[in-house]
C-alpha cells in the first residue's frame, strides 16, 4: 500500500514538467514566411536586425517565465543567468540591447500583429493573427 501511495505522489509533478511546444511568430500579414534555427538564434542574440529585407525587433516573455527560460535553454543552450550576463556585457560595451520584454503572451501577440516584431510563445497561445516562423523542438 505504501508503495502505491509513493508512486502516486511521485507521478503528480510529471504533468507539470511537460513543457508546451514553443513557436517563433510574427504578424500574419508579415512578408517573412519562415526562419531557420540560425536566424532565430541570431535575432534573439542581437546579431541580426532584419530578415528578408524587413527590419524586425525580437520580443521576450517576462523575466522568470518558464517559457522564456525553456526558450533560451533550447535555442542558445544557456541558463537565465548566462543570458543576463551575456546581455549585461553587450549593454556595457555598447554592442547591443536585449529584446523588448512584454508582460504576457497576449501582449506579445498584439505587438507582433504590426509585423515589425518577432516573438516566441507556447504553440497553443498562437492565434489566427500570427504566423508561425519556426518551431522549437
Amino acid at each position: 500500500m505504501n508503495k502505491v501511495i509513493i508512486m502516486l505522489l511521485l507521478s503528480l509533478p510529471l504533468p507539470l514538467l511537460a513543457n508546451a511546444e514553443l513557436v517563433v511568430v510574427t504578424g500574419s500579414n508579415s512578408t517573412i514566411n519562415s526562419l531557420t534555427e540560425n536566424e532565430v538564434r541570431q535575432l534573439f542574440s542581437g546579431q541580426l536586425k532584419a530578415v528578408a529585407g524587413q527590419k524586425v525587433q525580437p520580443l521576450d516573455l517576462p523575466s522568470g517565465a518558464a517559457d522564456r527560460d525553456e526558450f533560451y535553454r533550447k535555442l542558445m543552450g544557456r541558463s537565465p543567468d548566462q543570458m543576463r550576463a551575456y546581455w549585461t556585457r553587450l549593454i556595457f560595451t555598447g554592442q547591443g540591447k536585449p529584446p523588448r520584454e512584454v508582460a504576457n503572451p497576449q501582449e506579445l501577440t498584439t505587438l507582433v500583429g504590426s509585423g515589425e516584431y518577432i516573438g516566441y510563445l507556447p504553440a497553443d497561445a498562437a492565434g489566427s493573427n500570427v504566423r508561425v516562423l519556426y518551431r522549437l523542438n
